[in-house]
């Protein structure tokens, strides 16, 4: 009978099956904090949201105030790779792919502060379809 060396046998093994007989310890919090976990509020969205056009649409004139966290790619629904900007408010994080936004933040430095304003689209004169107009404006 063959015998199976450590590498083979970690190999086929799970990560879970590699830790069996590892002593693990972490911190649960006390039942005090437990019980007060259903009364308390929300207060920040860890989830990424892309911001649509109809997302925009809804908050036309008004500012955003965020922090320009740097370029991302994602694919859109033809799967082809397109840069966003990833953006943070107090509440939420949100990616945000037009290219008159993704021009206009692109080469700031990440963490930078910002206002976002959607002002509505623009007919284009050289192809079909329109342009998401922005003012955006640096916060110092």
């Amino acid at each position: 009978m063959a015998k199976q060396n450590s590498t083979q046998k970690t190999e086929t093994q799970s990560p879970v099956q590699q830790m069996a007989g590892t002593e693990v310890s972490f911190f649960i919090p006390n039942t005090e904090e437990l019980g007060q976990l259903e009364n308390l509020e929300d207060k920040f969205s860890l989830t990424m949201k892309y911001k649509t056009a109809d997302d925009w649409a809804r908050l036309i004139d008004q500012e955003i105030r965020c922090f320009f966290m740097g370029m991302k790619e994602i694919p859109n629904d033809k799967e082809e790779l397109v840069n966003c900007g990833v953006f943070v408010t107090k509440t939420e994080c949100f990616i945000a792919g037009g290219k008159t936004l993704v021009d206009a933040v692109r080469q700031l430095p990440t963490k930078s502060p910002i206002s976002i304003t959607y002002r509505g689209k623009k007919a284009n004169k050289t192809v079909d379809g329109s342009t998401m107009i922005f003012d955006v404006k640096t916060l110092g």
